[in-house]
């Protein structure tokens, strides 16, 4: 009876600390290959699309003349007089590219030619006589993440211009801020409380911030095995454990992006991991341990006494034995067997609680799982607006990081209040703009409150400027843009919205850019429901929205 009772809590207790142990771990497994392969993939997307855009730019017309001109054989003096004919119509076009299709802003764009001879550059004046100097000709493009003078950290992306024959003319080399990026990897979503999502450069230097170190960008030397193992062999690691930069073991991911110069690395320290592992099965083995006592004792008092409460002890320990942990004794004695009674019974109590809570663990997994299943399963048809800043990174350039908080707060102090007075929900701040959306209801006037809340948004110019006025701040002035669809709301466990994904929340972005400021400017799909309100809509002129297949139109 001993031994059954023995290899019954024996096999329960280990069933329980293996089951355990496989869970968290597969558990935790696939949050970081999913946190890493998202956030590498939306990395990647960011500079392919700035690679795509360079190109376009370097095919223009204006380019492609100036090379036809400014042949290499010709000298100094008659190189200048032809630039100078040319640089006004380079100038122009670069100035309408950035302002209609690289909405990134660029730190410093260069066009040279295959001599080393500038023949554009945004921020210096071109010397006839100067000649580049060092290995700037490439013949593919090339991604590079680099930190300027006053360590800004930038992205350089150096691209080949050829010429329509196949010949290359020369290079374009365009600097831009990688700041973008820290929206996606300081993000705590999916992660422990010691992971962390960073990048290092083909120079396995450390290019974005830790949450551990200060300082490291571009100061912290990052050779680890997964960092190794995408540069050298262009692989990606998934799963495995080995000693990050810190020299402490943690087991992570990686996202190789080897041909745009950069790997991602989704980390967490193994002891976070192991320790509540480490937790639950010590708990599980000194519970296993405890109740083999307990059964020992029960077993050796039961030995020693013949009497009808022993067997029916026995027969209690042998439905335990079985698996029936609801089986209670209840003997009334009024002596040392009662005692025994109890005994028993609180072990049976303890040992289905035990059961119990190591079921209630696994349904909480479970229920994790299904949230994560849920995270995009509401969507609705909704109105969502932009509210974008002109111009701020040059405005709040020479502020100081008080002075840029405090003008982003008048900012949305004075939007938001505005959006819910109209019913809309405010969702993010994304940089210097503000996304909120209106979603369609039974209530007929969501489009008329949304195409209000836009235009009173729209007149508040002057009340914000009189405030930052006040405070010695730059002046605000702002693009207001809407699109209409469906949209797929994130919700987290405690059933908050989080954020909002969608096409017309693309639309919406895509189409701030057309807006002058302080207007309001909707798509199509806006116009078409809202055309018979008592509102004035005014349709742009395609030849402005360039390479949009839909109409927009200004509200007053």
């Amino acid at each position: 009876m001993l031994a059954i009772s023995i290899a019954s809590i024996a096999v329960t207790t280990g069933l329980a600390y293996n089951f355990t142990d496989t869970i968290i771990k597969n558990n935790i497994k696939e949050s970081l290959k999913d946190e890493s392969e998202t956030r590498g993939n939306t990395i990647s997307s960011i500079i392919e699309s700035r690679i795509n855009k360079l190109q376009s730019f370097s095919q223009n017309q204006a380019i492609k003349n100036a090379f036809n001109v400014l042949i290499p054989g010709i000298d100094d003096v008659s190189f200048h007089n032809i630039l100078e004919e040319q640089l006004p119509l380079i100038q122009t076009e670069f100035y309408s590219f950035q302002l209609n299709e690289f909405e990134a802003g660029l730190r410093d764009l260069q066009i040279i030619n295959m001599r080393g001879k500038p023949i554009f550059s945004l921020n210096e004046k071109i010397d006839p006589i100067t000649y580049i100097k060092g290995n700037f000709k490439v013949s593919k493009p090339t991604v590079e993440f680099v930190q300027d003078v006053d360590k800004t950290r930038l992205i350089k992306i150096s691209l080949p211009i050829f010429s329509e024959n196949g010949n290359q003319q020369g290079v374009l080399i365009a600097s831009m801020g990688s700041g973008v990026f820290d929206n996606v990897l300081l993000n705590r979503f999916g992660l422990h409380d010691t992971g962390e999502v960073y990048l290092v450069n083909q120079n396995r230097m450390m290019i974005s911030e830790s949450i551990f170190l200060e300082n490291t960008p571009f100061n912290q030397k990052v050779d680890t095995f997964a960092v190794s193992e995408c540069f050298d062999n262009g692989k990606n690691v998934e799963a495995e454990v080995y000693p990050d930069y810190r020299n402490v073991d943690i087991f992570g991911y990686s996202y190789c992006a080897k041909d745009l110069g950069f790997v991602l690395l989704t980390e967490v320290d193994e002891s976070a991991i192991l320790k509540p592992i480490t937790e639950l099965q010590n708990m599980i083995i000194l519970v296993g341990i405890s109740l083999i006592v307990i059964a020992s004792v029960v077993t050796f008092i039961l030995s020693r006494r013949i009497s009808q409460p022993i067997l029916k002890l026995r027969d209690a320990a042998q439905q335990l034995s079985s698996g029936n942990f609801d089986v209670r004794t209840n003997i009334q004695t009024n002596d040392e067997i009662e005692q025994l009674s109890t005994s028993f019974d609180d072990m049976a109590k303890t040992i289905q609680e035990t059961i119990s809570a190591i079921g209630k663990r696994e349904n909480i997994i479970k229920q994790q799982g299904n949230i994560l299943s849920r995270f995009f399963e509401e969507k609705h048809d909704s109105y969502v607006c932009l509210i974008d800043l002109v111009g701020s990174l040059k405005i709040t350039k020479s502020l100081t990081i008080e002075q840029k908080q405090q003008y982003g707060k008048i900012f949305s102090d004075a939007v938001i209040p505005i959006i819910k007075k109209y019913k809309g929900i405010p969702i993010k701040i994304v940089d210097d703009a503000i996304l909120f959306y209106f979603p369609l209801t039974e209530d007929e006037d969501v489009l008329t409150n949304m195409l209000k809340c836009c235009l009173e948004l729209s007149k508040m110019d002057k009340e914000i400027n009189a405030k930052t006025k006040s405070e010695n701040l730059p002046g605000i002035s702002y693009r207001i843009s809407s699109a209409f669809g469906l949209v797929h709301e994130a919700k987290t466990s405690d059933s908050s919205l989080d954020d909002i994904f969608g096409e017309p929340v693309n639309i919406a972005f895509k189409i701030n850019q057309y807006a002058l400021p302080n207007t309001i400017v909707i798509d199509n799909s806006v116009y078409e429901r809202a055309k018979k309100l008592d509102f004035k809509f005014t349709k742009l002129d395609q030849s402005l929205i360039r390479d949009l297949e839909y109409s927009i139109f200004i509200v007053t």
